[in-house]
């Protein structure tokens, strides 16, 4: 398997679940999660686990916006065993809690 095709299969998977981990990833087009994470930054720019945070915390303002779910099932659903830790990345990449987020950009 080319290694470009296998990172636009990465692509796909990671947009269609985020919550997936580098080992899950690396699994699904046979390589080793050393292997994976040098091909990605190197085709994508960008390393594996920061473009998957992203990913995470995207589909965690989607979800802000358009669902009832509270933050802490929301945290879950995008794969954060702890909402301290997705509150704390979330301030982070949006400069907002959570919270005030919501309440901002309401659908």
């Amino acid at each position: 398997m080319p290694e470009d095709y296998r990172i636009r299969r990465i692509l796909q998977f990671v947009e269609t679940d985020p919550t997936r981990t580098v080992v899950e990833l690396a699994q699904l087009v046979n390589l080793s999660s050393s292997r994976l994470g040098h091909l990605f930054r190197l085709q994508v720019g960008v390393d594996l686990d920061s473009f998957l945070r992203n990913a995470r915390l995207d589909k965690a303002a989607d979800l802000l916006r358009q669902t009832e779910l509270s933050i802490k099932e929301i945290a879950a659903e995008v794969g954060y065993q702890h909402t301290s830790s997705f509150d704390r990345g979330f301030r982070q990449k949006f400069e907002i809690e959570p919270a005030d987020y919501r309440r901002k950009n309401r659908v």
